[in-house]
């Protein structure tokens, strides 16, 4: 082996390293696609309780059924659309919020005539606008200005820190496996050898996904140069992930092998 082939191996254990922390420990790929997932469980887990929580808002409040309006905008032909971001949106709710965004950029004759167009009309005939109106909302929110509606808010709140937390520290205390990691046969294992995770450490591991998700979420990334393979996620909470079969599905591949001997 020559001088250079040396250094190239070198280089390439230090990017992808041998050193596991655990024998069967799982890859960066199939461990990407079970976080993805899960992350689509979730937004859809979250759109339904933001539906329950608009209907109990709305009937307190004695306002029309949010439900009700999508149901209608469908059977009068109008358009619905589902986001991970803002959840379930009629042809109504877009165009709403695209006048909300406008009204401060185009002057009034103009504001009417966009008033009198469909959400689909304005968005092709006010590209610009609309994106201009977009990075200075962005710009508002860094300088501390929420910019966002009350709906959005409660909607990021249920999402992100009601659910996210409830499903991975839930999964991760009885089983550790989520529905993603099950799909790709994955389990989150104690690095000591516990035989489960103590409640401590399924929030400390899903409260480091924010941590890992930082700077491009190089956390996540970090599995691929880390010398044991571990994320941001598997240090702060002394954990990793193994590929894992149950017991069932092993006792059956041993008598499958043993009768083709």
């Amino acid at each position: 082996m020559t001088g250079i082939e040396k250094n190239l191996k070198s280089r390439f254990s230090r990017l992808f390293p041998r050193n596991k922390a655990h024998p069967a420990q799982a890859g960066f790929i199939r461990r990407g696609l079970a976080f993805g997932l899960d992350g689509m469980i979730i937004a859809i887990l979250s759109s339904i309780v933001y539906s329950g929580y608009s209907e109990l808002v709305a009937r307190i409040r004695h306002e029309p059924s949010p439900v009700a309006g999508v149901v209608q905008s469908i059977r009068e032909g109008g358009s619905a659309t589902w986001s991970p971001q803002k959840g379930l949106q009629t042809g109504t709710d877009k165009k709403g919020e695209y006048l909300e965004l406008l009204k401060d950029l185009l002057p009034d004759e103009e504001f009417q005539k966009a008033s009198a167009l469909t959400a689909e009309e304005i968005e092709k005939n006010y590209r610009t606008a609309l994106a201009r109106a977009r990075i200075r909302q962005a710009e508002e929110r860094l300088g501390g200005s929420s910019g966002e509606g009350l709906g959005n808010r409660a909607y990021k709140v249920i999402k992100e820190y009601l659910i996210t937390m409830l499903y991975f520290v839930l999964f991760f205390r009885y089983g550790g496996r989520t529905p993603g990691k099950r799909l790709f046969g994955l389990k989150v294992i104690d690095l000591e050898g516990k035989p489960r995770l103590s409640w401590y450490q399924c929030f400390e591991r899903a409260h480091g996904y924010v941590c890992s998700g930082l700077f491009a979420s190089l956390g996540f990334w970090q599995v691929l140069w880390d010398r044991h393979g571990l994320t941001m996620h598997d240090k702060i909470a002394d954990t990793t992930v193994i590929r894992w079969s149950s017991p069932a599905r092993n006792r059956k591949e041993k008598a499958r092998e043993k009768k083709n001997r």
